[in-house]
């Protein structure tokens, strides 16, 4: 599932929520309480397992960068580890007795070998097992190492799920599961609207919470553009432009800006009703800016919002 389908499903699941919360109880297509909960409670729950995916792509990035450079310094300090076996010296330890201790290491044959990120990985782990059990004291990889070697095994543990999308995957599927059932409801709110009117799947009601009524052979109409936003607020901190509804017709949305004695210029765009107005450049410190929002479709762009006035810092 990708994420346009998310979003114009929690974009119909919120314009049900807004025009059910409009209609009084004795209308017709008032959402009985349990219907209008169960959208409430599925809605909710494709929200929060869409915010989900998105933070575990968001930090799939940084979690491959750790493990990277946790990767790369455990093999410096193997390396040491390799380096302090061999470096004892011969009076103390015999050439049998030092590849023994080679062998309890993982060296196998004594040789220092190819590095892949699993063997560093199993050189890593072999270390904490086989030290406690060297003796005497003295041939065992100093306390120090130890304790690097341990902190940067840590950091890769702690980042190999999520740099290797298994989290990302487990989230992904609960995601999809919950579009799935959102999917069901707002196709039982289609059908409840279809059933209170005479008009059935021929209702104008229908367009109200996003669906297309049924027409004729000879009934067909354009889309409608999308109506104008409700006011806008903009965020000088994130630099975005947001509306608190999603506006009707409306399949996604463009923000605008317009430097002061300039021409008015795409800002961003996006499916939700939050747009950057920095997507395509950066704002120039010290201009005034006048900001607005438009929703778009298909046949085109429907009308501004308000417009915001900000000087860029």
């Amino acid at each position: 599932m990708d994420n346009q389908q998310v979003s114009e499903q929690i974009n119909t699941g919120e314009l049900i929520q807004s025009v059910d919360d409009t209609l009084v109880t004795v209308d017709p297509f008032k959402l009985p309480a349990w219907l209008r909960a169960l959208v409430d409670l599925r809605l909710a729950d494709l929200q929060t397992k869409h915010a989900a995916t998105s933070s575990f792509e968001g930090g799939r990035a940084g979690s491959s960068a750790a493990a990277r450079a946790a990767l790369d310094q455990l093999l410096t300090y193997l390396r040491d580890g390799y380096n302090f076996i061999r470096g004892l010296p011969s009076y103390q330890i015999s050439d049998g007795e030092r590849l023994a201790f080679f062998i309890s290491y993982g060296w196998e044959g004594g040789l220092i070998g190819d590095f892949t990120d699993a063997r560093v990985e199993f050189l890593a782990n072999q270390a904490i097992i086989v030290t406690p059990q060297i003796t005497p004291v003295a041939r065992q990889y100093p306390g120090q190492l130890m304790n690097l070697i341990e902190a940067q095994l840590a950091i890769l543990n702690a980042n190999q799920p999520v740099a290797t999308g298994g989290l990302s995957q487990v989230a992904t599927a609960a995601r999809d599961e919950a579009l799935r059932l959102m999917e069901a409801v707002t196709s039982r709110v289609r059908f409840y609207y279809c059933c209170a009117s005479d008009d059935r799947e021929s209702t104008p009601e229908l367009a109200r919470i996003g669906f297309q009524p049924k027409r004729g052979p000879n009934e067909a109409e354009t889309q409608p553009l999308p109506d104008a936003p409700g006011p806008v607020t903009y965020d000088a901190t994130a630099r975005r432009l947001s509306v608190n509804a999603p506006i009707a017709h409306a399949s996604s949305y463009q923000a605008f800006r317009q430097p002061a004695g300039g021409q008015p210029e795409l800002a961003g765009e996006s499916d939700t009703t939050t747009v950057s107005v920095i997507q395509f450049s950066p704002l120039i410190p010290g201009v005034t800016y006048e900001f607005w929002l438009v929703g778009v479709n298909s046949r085109g762009e429907g009308p501004e919002s308000n417009h915001v006035t900000h000087v860029a810092t």
